[in-house]
Order: structure tokens, then C-alpha cells, then sequence
């Protein structure tokens, strides 16, 4: 970040101290805010987010430490590098401050080359600690992302499944899960290639997306296998939506550089689990349930009445 795009909150109650920090830092091309006192930095600091808090120790209403407390206690400002000023430089004084999750603390009065290497300092530590935030959000986004469909891959389906689960039991609301399988798909990769496969799953993924709601989850969780979590919904709209996701697939051929008439097999399920561990049964259904679609001649959906989950994979499905 530019330095003339970088905030910095110098809170001081000696008027001395605040007109010399903060001269300084302007100087060196910052965009400085004052405060008088650490309530007054507070409010500062939850109003402009500053990059930087230079904040004196002893002050009225609030002193410099409760206010860094503040700060690194909240999780949407703990990144803000905050350094404490403090005529105490003896080493109790510096760990108590630094204890309170202080990033810097300096001794006043203090030399004006060394503060503006230290506000430096704190800003590559501050870009470099935002950059490897982003790089770990990026990290596990991807490690719950299908990378071929766009769609939540297995791990993120199952993380998914156990916390609608859980909302499903505890507040009596329904839960409905679609299992869907591309009919006769290893016939399309053998004839066709696996480019034109990949590119059918990736339409078949956009297909899902185009016909899912926000808080549906649509995931990839196998070869040719997906599966589609629909919380607060009941039986018959649980069918409605695959039967609606039958018909648009029969109905367009998926496949940009060679379109394939393609079909799917749906299994639907509605979680009828007495406790919150009954996760497994609810998924045996649904699977159960594409097994019996696949069985009767593929290219429909099947929902299993509560005594006959126990279905037979058909051979060669």
C-alpha cells in the first residue's frame, strides 16, 4: 500500500507529543487522525479502521493499553498494528505492554528516524501478515472446490451435510438430498474423449447452478456422481427440483466443441433421522434411491418410500 494511501491514528493527550508525532508522520507522507484520549481513539479507530495506532500509555478515560486490548480483541481490527509510547522504559513496563498484544513499544521521547522506521516496519509486517491471510482463504477455498466444476467437492459436501444436519434436527425444519448420476457416462468419455466428458460435467455443474437456490449446496462428489443438498425443503418440492433438473438436462445437449445428448438418474431422500448421527441412513437412501433409478431404466427420479432403502445396485449402472 502507497504511503499516501496508509492511515495512521497518533492518540495522545499531551498536546506536545501529538502535534510532533503526527507533524512527523505527515511529513512522511501518511494520512494522519488524532485523538486526545483512548476512548476518543477508540471511536477513531472503529470509525476510519486506521493501518496504524500510535497510542500513548497513560492518558485519561482510557489508557493505551485497554484501547490496544480493544483493538486486538476484536477480530475485525486485530490486524492493526498498534505501538505503544510510554516515558516507562523499564522492561516490566514493555512486557505488560506487549502482553496486551502491543506489536511495538517505544520509549519516549523518541528519535523521529527511528519511529518512522518503526511505523515502516509495522506496515510491511501488516501487508505481509494481510497477504498470507488471503493466500490461506484462497488455499482452503480450494481445497473444498471442485477444480474442474467450479462446484464443492466431497470434503465440503460432507462438512456441509453434518452442519445441515444438525440445523435440520434442532429446529424441526426439513432437509432433502439429491444424488445424481450422468447416465451411460464412461460410453461418452470412451466414444467421445475426455475433453468432451470434462466438458459435459462442467455444463451439467452450470446446469445445477442455474437451477439451485442460494442456500442449496450442489457438489461433484465423484467421477460422473453429484449431489445436491436442499435445507428447508420437504418431499414434494425435493422432487419438483429434480424432476425440474431431469427435464432441462434431457432437453439440451451439454458439450461446447461436440454437444452430447446426455441424461441423468436422480436419487432423492428426505432426512428422517431421530438424533443427529443418522446422517449415514439419510445418504444410504439417497443412494439407494439413484440405484433404483438406474435399475428401472435410468433417466428419472426416484424418491424410496421409509421401508425400502435397502435397494440392490444394479449391475453395469
Amino acid at each position: 500500500m502507497p504511503e499516501s494511501l496508509t492511515r495512521v491514528l497518533v492518540v495522545e493527550d499531551d498536546p506536545a507529543y501529538r502535534q510532533l508525532h503526527s507533524e512527523l508522520l505527515r511529513s512522511a507522507g501518511y494520512i494522519v487522525e488524532v485523538a486526545e484520549d483512548g476512548q476518543a481513539g477508540l471511536e477513531r479507530v472503529l470509525a476510519s479502521r486506521p493501518d496504524v495506532v500510535l497510542t500513548d500509555w497513560v492518558m485519561p478515560k482510557m489508557d493505551g493499553v485497554t484501547l490496544c486490548r480493544l483493538i486486538k480483541g476484536n477480530e475485525e481490527l486485530r490486524s492493526t498494528y498498534v505501538i505503544i509510547l510510554s516515558t516507562r522504559g523499564e522492561t516490566v513496563a514493555k512486557v505488560t505492554g506487549l502482553d496486551f498484544g502491543a506489536d511495538e513499544y517505544l520509549v519516549k521521547p523518541i528519535d523521529p528516524n527511528e519511529l518512522q522506521a518503526r511505523v515502516r516496519s509495522g506496515l510491511r509486517l501488516r501487508r505481509a501478515l494481510t497477504e498470507l491471510a488471503a493466500k490461506n482463504e484462497l488455499l482452503e477455498r480450494l481445497a473444498l472446490t471442485d477444480p474442474l466444476t467450479g462446484l464443492a467437492n466431497r470434503r465440503a459436501f460432507d462438512e456441509s451435510l453434518t452442519a445441515e444436519i444438525l440445523r435440520s434436527f434442532r429446529q424441526c425444519q426439513p432437509l432433502s438430498l439429491l444424488y445424481l448420476d450422468l447416465d451411460r457416462f464412461k460410453e461418452v468419455n470412451d466414444r467421445h474423449g475426455h475433453a468432451v466428458g470434462d466438458e459435459i460435467l462442467s455444463g451439467f455443474a452450470d446446469l445445477l447452478r442455474r437451477h439451485g437456490r442460494r442456500i442449496d449446496l450442489a457438489a461433484r462428489i465423484g467421477g460422473e456422481e453429484f449431489a445436491v443438498l436442499l435445507p428447508h425443503t420437504g418431499r414434494t418440492h425435493a422432487l419438483l427440483v429434480a424432476e425440474r433438473i431431469r427435464k432441462a438436462l434431457e432437453s439440451v445437449p451439454l458439450g461446447r466443441t461436440h454437444p452430447v445428448a446426455t441424461t441423468v438418474s436422480i436419487g432423492a431422500a428426505l432426512f428422517r433421522g431421530k438424533s443427529e448421527e443418522d446422517g449415514p441412513a439419510f445418504v444410504k437412501e439417497a443412494d439407494s434411491a439413484l440405484y433404483r433409478a438406474k435399475a428401472e431404466g435410468r433417466n428419472r427420479v426416484v424418491m424410496l418410500e421409509p421401508d425400502a432403502s435397502e435397494a440392490v445396485p444394479p449391475a453395469g449402472a
